[in-house]
C-alpha cells in the first residue's frame, strides 16, 4: 500500500516532500523514478516500542510513556492506509483512541486534508470503536471503505456523515513487483501463504490449521506441482510457515526475508496462490494469478467479489471440498480461464482506483 501511495504522489507532485514513519520504505530507490524526500517521524516513539519500555513500566506499576503526536508543519495531505484497524475485532484501547484524536486534531490544525484510503472497517459496537469513529467523523475529509460490508457497518453506526464515505476497492493494482531472480526455479509453481491471524483470531486451532494447510500442500504435490511456503510478513508467520513445512518432514521450502515488492514479484510468477494473508490475495488477483484463500474477516470474500471470483474462500471444516477446489484451480484449462477472467476484471478495478485518486486530489 505504501508503494501505491508513493507512486501516485510522485506522479501528481514530483517535488513533494513525503513524511513517513521510520523504516517503512526500504527499497524506494529501486522503484521510484524520481527523488522523494522521505523523512522519518515518530522515531522516539518507535524506540520506546522497540525496547518494550512501557511493558517494563507496566510490570513496575508505573505510568506508560507516550510521545504526543505532532503534525508536519504546513502539511497538505494526511493519507492514512493502516489497512484494517477500526473494528471491534481489534478491541481498541483508550490510549489508542486518544492517540488517533491527537494525531488527527494536529493535522487538522495544519489545514491538511485527511483521507482514509481504502481499507476494511467495522463492526462498530464496542464503546472505544464508536469513540474512534466519532473522531474520524470529526476530522476526516474522505473515508474509503474497501467494500460494501465495511460501508454498511459505517452507515449502520449512524456516527459518520455518509457524504464523506465512498466505496473503493484495494488500490495496489498499479504496483508492479520486482521478481527476486534467485527464485527463478519457483516460477509457475504453487505459492502457499500462511497467516497467524487465522489462529489468534480464533478461527481455527493451531493443530487444525497446520493439518489443513498440509493437506492442501500434499494435494498440490500429487497433481505434479512444486509447492513453497511464503512468509508474507512478520516473525510469527515465518514460524508458522516452518511448522507447516515440519509437518511434511521439512520437504517444503520456506521463503522469507523478501521486501514488499519482491513478495509481490514472486506471487505474480505463481501458477496458483493459496493465501491466508489478505494482501497475498490482493497481489495474486491484481497480477491475474488464480487464487484461493482461508479467511478470518469479511474482507476476503469481498475482495474476490471485486474481481468477479466466487467460492474462492476455502472451508476449514470441509477439507475434501477444499481439496476438490484446489484440483479445479490446478487443472490447466481452468487455470488459464481464470487468468483471462482476471485480465478483464482488473480493468474495472484500476479504473476505480483512478477515480479514487481524482477524488483525493480534488
Amino acid at each position: 500500500m505504501i508503494y501505491a501511495i508513493l507512486q501516485e504522489i510522485e506522479k501528481k507532485f514530483p517535488e513533494a516532500e513525503v513524511y513517513i514513519e521510520a523504516d517503512r520504505v526500504k527499497t524506494k530507490n529501486n522503484y521510484l523514478k524520481t527523488t522523494l524526500k522521505i523523512k522519518k517521524i515518530n522515531q522516539l516513539q518507535r524506540i520506546i516500542n522497540k525496547l518494550h519500555v512501557n511493558w517494563f513500566l507496566k510490570k513496575l506499576h508505573l505510568p506508560s510513556v507516550r510521545i504526543k503526536p505532532k503534525a508536519v508543519n504546513g502539511c497538505d495531505y494526511y493519507l492514512n492506509a493502516v489497512g484494517f484497524h477500526f473494528s471491534d475485532q481489534w478491541k481498541l484501547s483508550v490510549n489508542q483512541v486518544n492517540k488517533w484524536k491527537e494525531t488527527l486534531e494536529a493535522y487538522k490544525k495544519e489545514n491538511a486534508k485527511i483521507v482514509f484510503l481504502p481499507q476494511a472497517f467495522g463492526p462498530i459496537q464496542l464503546p472505544n470503536t464508536k469513540n474512534a469513529f466519532e473522531i474520524i467523523n470529526k476530522y476526516a475529509d474522505l473515508i474509503f471503505p474497501r467494500e460494501k460490508v465495511s460501508y454498511n457497518y459505517i452507515k449502520e453506526s449512524e456516527i459518520v456523515d455518509m457524504n464523506k464515505v465512498k466505496i473503493k476497492t484495494d488500490f495496489t493494482s498499479f504496483v508492479h513487483g520486482v521478481f527476486p531472480k534467485k527464485y527463478e526455479y519457483l516460477k509457475n509453481e504453487v505459492c502457499v501463504i500462511p497467516n497467524m491471524r487465522m489462529i489468534d483470531k480464533g478461527v481455527v486451532s493451531f493443530e487444525n490449521y497446520i493439518s489443513f494447510m498440509s493437506q492442501i500442500i500434499s494435494c498440490s504435490q500429487k497433481l505434479g506441482k512444486k509447492v513453497y511456503l511464503l512468509c508474507h510478513e512478520g516473525k510469527k508467520d515465518a514460524y508458522l510457515a516452518k511448522d507447516c513445512s515440519a509437518a511434511l518432514n521439512g520437504t517444503i521450502e520456506v521463503v522469507e526475508g523478501l521486501n514488499a515488492l519482491e513478495i509481490k514479484g514472486l506471487i505474480s510468477s505463481a501458477y496458483l496462490v493459496v493465501s491466508s494473508r489478505f494482501h497475498g490475495v490482493a497481489s495474486a488477483l491484481n497480477s491475474c494469478v488464480p487464487c484461493l484463500a482461508t479467511s478470518w474477516s469479511h474482507k476476503y470474500v469481498e475482495l474476490f467479489n471485486d474481481y468477479g471470483q466466487k467460492d474462492c474462500v476455502l472451508s476449514l471444516d470441509d477439507v475434501n471440498g477444499s481439496i476438490s477446489r484446489v484440483n479445479e484451480f490446478i487443472a490447466i484449462s481452468n487455470n488459464a480461464k481464470i487468468r483471462e477472467e482476471l485480465k478483464v476484471s482488473i480493468l474495472d478495478v484500476q479504473n476505480a482506483t483512478k477515480k479514487m485518486w481524482i477524488d483525493v486530489w480534488s
